[in-house]
């Protein structure tokens, strides 16, 4: 069995959360040690505790919860009742729908104040928590607009997404937009005009340069995994990498090759981070060096637009030393 400590990191959660639920009974230690008052959980906690954090990620409270692991369905049945509702709620409201004509995705831009700022999207299991309209269409991330579409561009092509709005949600307009056979609801939560940089993380790149022989020299590309305990040596998960590879030089500067092109952006690194500076903005990908079955391996964060503009984690590339 682990300690609380250890149960906390296993799980990603605080030991504060774990001693409250212990308190309000959601879920209780296997055992509790009478003289040092240490807590422990055995492995079946662990599926639990991954149970109580999918549930709460979805919208139900630690008291529906807790009637839900007790084995009470009608607790899923009554919210889902109540999504459903309000989902039928949304769609009637009067969103001043009307037909647009298809345009090209390369048409030439036309303006719509009303769509510019910050939209937040509402309902639960959605691929974005936000989406902004900047000035001029400008496009940011996989997103731009012209009037009547929201425009989206990604590995699967690009698409014109229409977009309709009037009603509004309480003081905030609301936005339609019919993306595939989906519909978004999209909430207005500010009309700010917006600058691609004002809206994407930027890591510090301040940083003065320490030394590391252990990783000067070429490192290839291998796997790209959500973490590192993810990677295996014997096969690759991911079927296409974009980045190829990584040179670290001993001055403290790098080149990378992403596509079929060397990078233009400016590299540099030191111990432990490597250190970008692109059109974007600065980002600080962090990297470490594992050893499995005697072969080095090179764990890179890639903080592409998903960790920029989509607040998203980091994932990793996977390298081995040229040969």
């Amino acid at each position: 069995m682990d300690k609380i400590g250890d149960f906390s990191k296993q799980c990603e959660v605080t030991i504060k959360t774990l001693r409250y639920y212990d308190k309000v009974g959601l879920l209780v230690p296997d055992y509790i040690d009478n003289f040092t008052g240490y807590r422990y959980y055995g492995p079946e906690k662990v599926t639990e505790m991954r149970r109580i954090t999918e549930l709460k990620s979805v919208g139900f409270t630690l008291k529906e919860i807790k009637k839900i692991l007790s084995g009470d369905t009608t607790v899923i049945q009554k919210k889902r009742q109540k999504l459903e509702q309000q989902l039928e709620n949304l769609n009637k409201l009067n969103l001043g729908e009307k037909k647009v004509m298809k345009k090209d995705f390369n048409a030439e831009f036309e303006n719509d104040e009303r769509v510019i700022g910050r939209w937040e999207m509402i309902g639960d299991n959605l691929p974005f928590n936000e989406i902004y309209f900047l000035p001029n269409g400008e496009e940011y991330w996989i997103f731009s607009w012209t009037k009547g579409y929201l425009k989206i561009s990604s590995e699967d092509g690009n698409m014109l997404c229409p977009y309709t709005l009037k009603a509004t949600y309480g003081e905030n307009p609301l936005m339609s937009v019919q993306y595939g056979e989906s519909t978004w609801i999209l909430k207005q939560t500010d009309n700010k005009p917006y600058t691609k940089y004002e809206i994407g993380r930027h890591d510090n790149i301040d940083l003065p340069f320490v030394d590391d022989t252990n990783v000067i020299g070429k490192w290839v590309s291998v796997d790209f995994v959500k973490k590192v305990e993810n990677f295996d040596p014997a096969k690759q998960s991911w079927p296409s990498l974009f980045f190829k590879s990584i040179e670290f030089y001993p001055n403290g500067e790098a080149g990378q090759i992403v596509g079929e092109a060397i990078s233009p952006w400016k590299i540099r690194w030191t111990k432990g981070t490597t250190l970008v500076e692109s059109g974007d903005g600065t980002k600080a990908p962090a990297y470490e060096i594992y050893t499995f079955d005697g072969m080095d391996y090179l764990f890179l964060e890639w903080k592409s637009g998903d960790y920029t503009w989509g607040k998203r984690k980091a994932r990793y590339y996977v390298f081995k030393r040229a040969d």
